[in-house]
């Protein structure tokens, strides 16, 4: 066909009111292969009688007409699903879900560990010490609050301050506070070991024989007791509480906190900074509270810990109003299975990151349950430490839960963030809704 009257049919044979005129007669609103293959027999049967009028069912041309019903009704069914998970009521999948919350600047909420304190029921060290009577106390295990020894906290005030570190002793702490109406005091062992200060330890609980950590306990700067960031070489800490209720009480004593979950740990390293680098922690069930991020030095060892922020209006990584000091910032992004991302500024409000970096983080089982404090008793942990005199020796310290944990949580459901994030959005001082732009200004 040479070009002119190729250009002919298109242009003058077959004008757009032509065409107009024939779609106008198609009917748009068939998708089931059923029903586009009755629309197209009936399209053919209006507009081309003449041409094609072979309708039997061995016909070729039906066969045809088959094939492109069953494309439609593919493509109609993908087309629709893909509309349907960009809108947040009707999004059947939790990533699509995830990312329609973010753009609402709503990040769910990743599964809650338990999370609580156990009680020092007895201690036992290898160092020789004497008590007022010169008793020999290495080896020996002395339990709090035991009936049957009547110098048993002397005994066990000897052994603890034997493994306290330098300058510090029972009355003699490093910080004290009210916490949750509780007399707190700080204390350290002088620990020996140059990894992160974390002992495990596994127990059947609801059930199920579930992964715990024992990790260092501060509560500086807070109005609660909580875990101290992972540092290698760090001295494990613990508190003394005193509810004024007598050594028989179950909130006095000595404590250390506990998690449930593992601790990992991924080294990576950026050399060429972009504007809101991202960087993926694909590893499942990371929980949602447990996540430090330090830059390294040259030899590796930890240095700076950057902060994380929200994705809230006014404090996140592309405005920081709360304080523009702080530049070592991130926002963390829930994705799918509870895996995430870490997203870094743009280099006008926190800092590009550039060099080697390390993140912490704790992944749990993501279940909801409750822990009797009859589940979790026996706990044995051993502490080496550095007497005074610089020598080495292991405390070994008997744990028990005192009383019944029930924080655990499952992650954020789909309902519950389809609920949540349109709420979220419209506290955020924005303008929505009509009466928003005539009152705002």
């Amino acid at each position: 066909m040479t070009t002119t009257s190729r250009q002919n049919n298109l242009i003058l044979n077959q004008d757009w009111t032509r065409i107009y005129q024939t779609f106008r007669n198609a009917d748009f609103k068939s998708y089931d292969f059923e029903n586009l293959r009755r629309v197209i027999i009936a399209y053919l049967r209006e507009n081309y009688p003449e041409d094609f009028n072979d309708y039997i069912e061995s016909s070729e041309y039906l066969a045809l007409i088959d094939a492109v019903a069953f494309l439609g009704q593919s493509l109609a069914f993908r087309i629709d699903l893909a509309s349907r998970e960009n809108f947040i009521e009707l999004a059947e999948t939790k990533e699509s879900v995830l990312r329609i919350a973010r753009m609402l600047s709503y990040n769910s909420k990743r599964n809650i560990a338990s999370s609580g304190l156990l009680k020092f029921t007895s201690v036992s060290t290898t160092e020789d010490l004497l008590d007022s009577n010169g008793k020999n106390l290495a080896n020996q295990t002395i339990t709090w609050n035991d009936p049957t020894n009547t110098n048993w906290v002397e005994q066990f005030i000897t052994v603890m301050n034997a493994s306290m570190a330098d300058n510090t002793e029972f009355g003699r702490d490093q910080g004290s506070a009210t916490i949750q109406g509780i007399a707190t005091s700080q204390y350290r062992f002088r620990t020996s070991s140059t990894d992160v200060p974390i002992y495990s330890f596994t127990k059947n609980v609801a059930a199920r024989s579930m992964n715990f950590e024992i990790v260092s306990t501060a509560f500086a700067n807070s109005e609660s007791i909580y875990e101290e960031p992972p540092v290698p070489g760090n001295q494990l800490g613990f508190v003394y509480r005193n509810d004024g209720a007598g050594s028989g009480s179950a909130n006095t004593g000595f404590f250390l906190m506990f998690k449930q979950g593992s601790l990992e740990l991924a080294d990576f390293s950026i050399d060429i900074p972009t504007t809101n680098e991202t960087i993926s922690l694909n590893s499942t069930n990371i929980n949602n509270s447990d996540l430090w991020l330090f830059s390294l030095t040259s030899n590796g060892s930890q240095n700076t810990e950057w902060s994380k922020v929200s994705n809230l209006v006014g404090s996140n990584i592309a405005y920081n109003s709360v304080n523009q000091n702080i530049r070592n910032i991130y926002a963390v992004n829930t994705k799918e299975s509870d895996s995430l991302d870490l997203v870094f500024s743009d280099g006008v409000y926190g800092n590009l990151p550039q060099g080697s970096f390390r993140v912490y983080y704790r992944t749990s089982n993501g279940l909801s349950y409750v822990i009797y404090p009859n589940e979790l008793r026996g706990i044995n942990i051993s502490v080496n430490y550095l007497n005074k005199q610089g020598v080495s020796h292991t405390l070994t310290v008997g744990l028990a839960l005192q009383s019944t944990v029930a924080n655990s949580a499952a992650s954020e459901d789909i309902d519950s963030i389809r609920t949540n994030a349109p709420a979220v959005y419209y506290t955020q001082n924005r303008m929505i809704t009509a009466e928003d732009y005539n009152l705002a200004p």
